[in-house]
């Protein structure tokens, strides 16, 4: 099992890429879409987006207190709503094809 250290530093580095990226659509959607390849193995489900969507901002919220205005907070909710739905998106249409693929080589 990855030690949550390294667990969180893959995830904010993950969210940094794809913020960096947020004024060059093009280069963004390849990074979500590599790192919705990279999560194949984890079931992403609508729901659960929901729930990491939550816990992200609360925390957010939490850290930065005022500095997260409702502005901030609706952005950064629909840009997780982004990347889950890429991520779900991703799983319904590829896993099945990649699962052939890996099993016919």
């Amino acid at each position: 099992k990855t030690p949550r250290a390294v667990m969180a530093i893959r995830f904010m580095s993950g969210l940094n890429q794809i913020v960096c990226a947020l004024h060059e659509p093009k280069a963004m959607k390849i990074i979500v879409e590599t790192l919705g390849f990279q999560h194949l193995d984890l079931e992403v489900t609508t729901p659960r987006v929901g729930v990491f969507r939550e816990a992200i901002v609360d925390l957010f919220q939490e850290e930065l207190g005022t500095r997260f205005t409702r502005t901030a907070r609706e952005g950064f909710g629909i840009f997780l709503n982004y990347v889950g739905g890429a991520y779900i998106y991703i799983r319904v249409n590829y896993a099945e094809r990649l699962s052939c693929l890996s099993k016919s080589w």
